[in-house]
């Protein structure tokens, strides 16, 4: 794999760019740049990530995006715990009717038209775990562990974050990872269904960008209402008429669009297809 630049421009903020920018072709890379502080979330972070995304939705030419932290230690530790009136604070702003800015910031991945994958490159402990449950594929280096203290601090947690895990894990593993709030080796991630892959450390960052240009060499489309098909039917027990309808509209729109026609012919041709997205 060749040299990843470092990367070009990062978020304008008051300080410095607590998140970093880079783009490789159709991959853009978004890191968490605080690896003294552990890579924890911000306000500021947590904003930046949300109007990055925000910037990115309507740019078709980026076509996956990777989260990742800053260094080799931790993807992301969650909230500062010595910064717990903050998160006081942000609570009492729920009770108002308010959405947390963690929870703004994991529904905008979520809502994001096109794959995001966490590259876990350390440690994902509380919001950090939950900020990776949020991405659509989540790979881990073998030091990544994760795990969800709230238990250890008192707190129940909010209950968006519980039915995020819950899908992913369902009951069992969830009632598992929030009651005994223990810290979780990458294997047993694994096992557990917290990520997708775990790779030797020297190897899961070439393997994360291997799997993203693949991805990103799909049809954007396909990409884009894939994603959409099943988060909407994992996130709802039951589909009204109309949502119904939409979702089934994305395949009829599907295969009136050019790109279909070239995934066709490269099938025949067995060559690889170039999708424009059209």
């Amino acid at each position: 794999m060749a040299k990843r630049k470092r990367p070009e421009k990062g978020v304008p903020m008051p300080d410095a760019p607590i998140l970093l920018v880079e783009r490789e072709e159709a991959v853009v890379t978004l890191c968490i740049d605080l690896p003294s502080k552990r890579n924890f979330l911000t306000l500021e972070c947590l904003q930046a990530i949300e109007r990055t995304l925000s910037a990115l939705a309507s740019d078709p030419a980026a076509r996956v995006v990777v989260l990742r932290g800053a260094g080799d230690r931790a993807f992301s530790s969650g909230y500062d715990i010595q910064a717990l009136g903050h998160v006081e604070q942000d609570l009492t702003q729920t009770d108002a009717g308010e959405t947390l800015p963690l929870e703004k910031t994991l529904q905008a991945i979520e809502r994001f038209p096109r794959p995001v994958i966490a590259m876990l490159n350390g440690d994902a402990f509380g919001g950090g775990c939950e900020l990776a449950i949020a991405c659509d594929i989540r790979v881990a280096a073998a030091r990544a562990r994760m795990g969800m203290p709230p238990a250890k601090l008192g707190l129940v947690y909010p209950y968006p974050g519980y039915r995020r895990f819950l899908a992913v894990l369902g009951l069992a593993r969830t009632l598992e990872l929030f009651l005994t709030a223990d810290i979780f080796e990458s294997r047993a991630c694994l096992q557990m269904g917290l990520v997708h892959h775990v790779l030797p450390d020297g190897e899961f960052e070439s393997f994360t960008y291997d799997l993203a240009r693949r991805i990103a060499r799909n049809a954007p489309f396909s990409l884009q209402g894939t994603k959409r098909v099943l988060r909407t039917i994992a996130g709802s027990t039951a589909l009204g008429g109309a949502e119904e309808r939409a979702l089934q509209a994305l395949f009829h729109a599907s295969l009136k669009r050019r790109d279909i026609a070239e995934g066709i012919a490269a099938f025949a041709e067995k060559r690889t297809p170039v999708f424009t997205g059209k």
